[in-house]
């Protein structure tokens, strides 16, 4: 799934570079390790865990039904917290243009005609 190309409030580039969001599967991996430790804590304290009926094979069928089912959402906050790495808050965005990047190809970028 493809992001805009630019930002519709202030106008900054989402795409700093080509392959710029590789490193956004770091931290989606990181949300959805920390998600996981989160729904088992939930599950152990709620549910219970044992291996005697199963609930350990349930929480997982549950975790995994519940990462499937936010996927969509944690690649966007995971793209959203990695440009905010690299792209820095401007107070005065209304009166400052974005700052344009040299690292962009446009012949190397994926472009829908």
């Amino acid at each position: 799934m493809k992001m805009n190309e630019r930002c519709p409030v202030c106008k900054q580039r989402s795409e700093i570079e080509v392959g710029f969001y590789y490193g956004s599967g770091y931290v989606s991996y990181a949300l959805t390790v920390a998600l996981s430790v989160a729904s088992f804590i939930a599950w152990w304290v709620f549910v219970g865990i044992s291996t005697e009926d199963n609930r350990v094979l349930w929480w997982i069928l549950f975790n995994a039904v519940l990462l499937i089912v936010l996927q969509p959402w944690l690649m966007r906050l995971a793209r959203i917290i990695w440009l905010s790495f690299f792209v820095k808050y401007n107070p005065n965005w209304k009166n400052e243009p974005p700052e344009e990047t040299d690292r962009i190809i446009e012949d190397q970028m994926e472009t829908v005609h």
